[in-house]
């Protein structure tokens, strides 16, 4: 286990244990992992970490997202027009603070099943990249995303691409191990007018202060570090970025949190089939559906982070 002597965001050495949690979606696991929290800017992050080197046995096969078909029967097809309707409102946000051209270039990070920018082929004739880690999220479908330069690999290995006009981060900063270092580097891929795009879990939200240590939101131990919107701010700045926009919503659904949550502590097997399940899902949808209507006031899970790279006045 890898153990961390500062804070993710503002590197203040000054944390105590928070919470313990098990595994989340992972049965077989009986070991609990700690995460700690920092006095100085609330920032909460696993300690001490899972070594990068061993994640990939709490991303098996039977790993829920993995396994759409299989997972919801015959219901399957719903939650991939979810998907579709979340790839809608993500090329709805980046739309809202570039005009897309043909001249543009967008950059996703961390883009697993690049649905979101098979969506955006379809809204500009722009140049799209992604990067991940992994091919598995579109080696077995290479045909459904034709003219999408995907590239494996880490930040670092970008830095020979040539500025892009917008960067977005669709759940993939809560995992990341070295935030800092990679903004960092990121700063060598953008311009004066660049937009960095991130949409994390919100630390500071209603479904967190409702499920406690069940909170899906902790995803244990794939989520490095849970942000909310002071200690978020207080790391891009660190790493050379300046905060324009903090939303107290994201492209995700909050009930979708809420569910796993109670799942999480029900216990389920997250390896069985949710075909099951389903229509309990929708009925708590629907029952839910007064409190989550506020999520534009007040946080109810996530929340989105709207950055540019900062000037030399910012600096200075």
């Amino acid at each position: 286990m890898e153990q961390i002597k500062q804070c993710l965001a503002c590197n203040s050495t000054n944390h105590q244990p928070f919470v313990q949690t098990p595994a989340m979606m992972h049965l077989h696991l009986p070991n609990k992992y700690n995460f700690d929290r920092c006095f100085d800017c609330g920032l909460v992050f696993l300690h001490p970490r899972v070594p990068e080197t061993a994640l990939g046995r709490f991303y098996t096969s039977a790993y829920l997202p993995y396994r759409v078909d299989e997972a919801w029967g015959k219901y399957a097809f719903l939650v991939k027009q979810d998907q579709r309707n979340i790839d809608n409102a993500r090329v709805s946000r980046l739309k809202k603070h570039h005009n897309l051209t043909t001249q543009s270039r967008i950059l996703d990070i961390g883009c697993g099943k690049p649905t979101f920018l098979a969506c955006l082929r379809n809204h500009t004739p722009a140049e799209l990249i992604g990067l991940d880690f992994s091919d598995e999220g579109w080696k077995n479908e290479q045909e459904n995303y034709q003219g999408i330069d995907l590239i494996i690999g880490e930040v670092a290995d970008l830095q020979k691409e040539k500025p892009v006009d917008v960067i977005t981060m669709w759940h993939y900063l809560e995992h990341d191990y070295q935030p800092q270092q990679h903004l960092q580097q990121l700063l060598h891929l953008a311009h004066p007018h660049t937009h960095l795009i991130i949409e994390v879990p919100n630390f500071d939200s209603y479904t967190q202060r409702k499920f406690g240590q069940y909170w899906s939101g902790y995803h244990t131990p794939r989520h490095t570090a849970l942000y909310s919107p002071n200690n978020i701010t207080q790391l891009l700045k660190n790493s050379g970025w300046e905060v324009a926009q903090v939303l107290t919503y994201g492209t995700l659904d909050p009930y979708t949190l809420h569910w796993m949550s109670r799942m999480e502590k029900k216990g389920i097997d997250w390896e069985a089939s949710m075909e099951k399940r389903f229509t309990g899902y929708v009925a708590g949808k629907v029952l839910n559906t007064p409190i989550y209507m506020l999520q534009k006031w007040i946080s109810m899970g996530f929340m989105t982070v709207i950055a540019k790279p900062l000037s030399k006045a910012s600096m200075a």
